[in-house]
């Protein structure tokens, strides 16, 4: 009984293919519209959760932060972390390895009578190795450079292309703060992201910044480290926080002027974050699928009349009450699936096609728990706005049906 209902509901279906087409038109957009903001929501965190996943889980990261209403408020009580700091979190902490501390500003730098401003950061030689980013020409920074405060700095590719430096630009000198810098390393390309370019900036050693941009930049440090062992990876950060709080002289009342974060914090704040995106743009959406119900309960009422006289028909010859609800309700769900399995097939391809056309886009992402919510939603659909035109099917009394029209 179940399968010939399905035949007849697609028998139906195919007989009013432009009604059936309208009336799915709405579960079609609705799922459409669903799977394709899922996808590219995904594709997001898919790439950064690679290249984040790409650094190792054993990384802790400490930066100044604090909660304040306003940038003014952040600048005029602005938290210091500074490279004593790390030194002293070297030294007490025996799980610590590869620690390297850093400090950025925005600078302008020439060269051949070009100006471009961008990202300068003081960095160590552990800096590659913790971000797993790495030079592609030439060498990176060495101790020795720290140690004898030399002159030199990496490029990211961004610099290069912009400032016409040439293919081989090892051995030339740009101009930091009006200060030469001669170029010992070319860094690996990185692309874009969000159409923000990820290799517009320079390293050059921790010490020459301190030179350059003087001693108090020292005290806004952003510190890296590795933990030797990944168990003791929360009892590294506890010691970390204890550590830092009794240097800042924080009182027990007082919230961290600092921030700890290990890579698997970074994921979960970044899927926490798109969850919610995904939840409030799905709610939006499914207004749609809620016209597309409304649509179909209207037309299986419309059908229910049409049909009338053939319920009659069939409840003389034997079909129960149960026997017609269901004939009618197969049909709502059927035409509510199918424009489901449509949409999703349509928000797959959208989605890999904005991801595509959009600069510097990470590819779209569809997982498989989306593909289950649009045949679910779909259905749940169909369920719900063909259960009343159903039951109205089956409560039709056998005689009045055949009388009807």
């Amino acid at each position: 009984m179940f399968i010939e209902n399905i035949l007849l509901a697609l028998n139906s279906i195919i007989s009013n293919k432009m009604r059936s087409f309208l009336t799915t038109l709405g579960i079609l957009i609705g799922v459409a519209s669903i799977i394709t903001v899922v996808a590219l929501i995904q594709g997001i965190f898919a790439s950064i959760d690679q290249q984040i996943q790409q650094l190792g889980s054993n990384i802790i990261s400490i930066e100044p932060h604090m909660e304040v209403q306003s940038f003014a408020d952040y600048m005029n009580n602005r938290p210091e972390l500074t490279l004593t700091d790390a030194d002293v979190l070297k030294r007490s902490i025996p799980g610590i390895t590869d620690l390297a501390p850093m400090i950025f500003q925005t600078s302008q730098v020439k060269s051949g009578g070009k100006t471009r401003n961008t990202f300068i950061y003081g960095a160590h030689p552990q800096y590659q190795d913790i971000n797993g980013q790495y030079v592609e020409q030439g060498r990176f920074l060495t101790d020795l450079d720290l140690e004898y405060h030399r002159k030199v700095v990496v490029l990211g590719q961004e610099i290069v292309n912009s400032m016409k430096l040439g293919e081989n630009p090892i051995g030339k000198s740009i101009l930091i703060r009006n200060v030469p810098f001669k170029i010992i390393g070319l860094m690996e390309k990185r692309g874009s992201f969000f159409g923000q370019s990820q290799d517009n900036y320079a390293l050059i050693p921790l010490t020459s910044a301190l030179d350059m941009y003087g001693r108090i930049a020292g005290h806004f440090a952003y510190i890296q480290f590795r933990v030797a062992d990944m168990k003791q990876l929360n009892n590294v950060k506890q010691q970390c926080a204890a550590i830092l709080r009794r240097r800042h002289k924080i009182p027990d009342n007082k919230p961290d002027d600092f921030k700890i974060s290990t890579q698997e914090d970074i994921v979960e704040s970044f899927s926490k974050t798109t969850n919610v995106i995904t939840a409030i743009v799905m709610g939006i959406v499914g207004i749609s699928l809620l016209v597309g119900g409304i649509g179909i309960m209207n037309i299986m009422l419309v059908t229910v009349t049409e049909r009338t006289r053939e319920i009659g028909i069939r409840k003389a010859v034997g079909a129960t009450r149960k026997n017609i609800l269901s004939q009618f309700l197969i049909e709502a769900v059927t035409l509510s699936f199918l424009g489901g399995a449509i949409g999703i097939l349509l928000g797959i391809a959208l989605g890999n096609l904005a991801a595509h056309m959009i600069p510097h886009f990470p590819p779209a992402h569809t997982p498989l728990w989306a593909i289950f919510l649009g045949f679910g939603f779909s259905t749940g659909i169909g369920i719900l706005f063909g259960v009343y035109p159903a039951g109205k099917a089956a409560a039709l009394n056998p005689i009045d049906a055949l009388r009807h029209e």
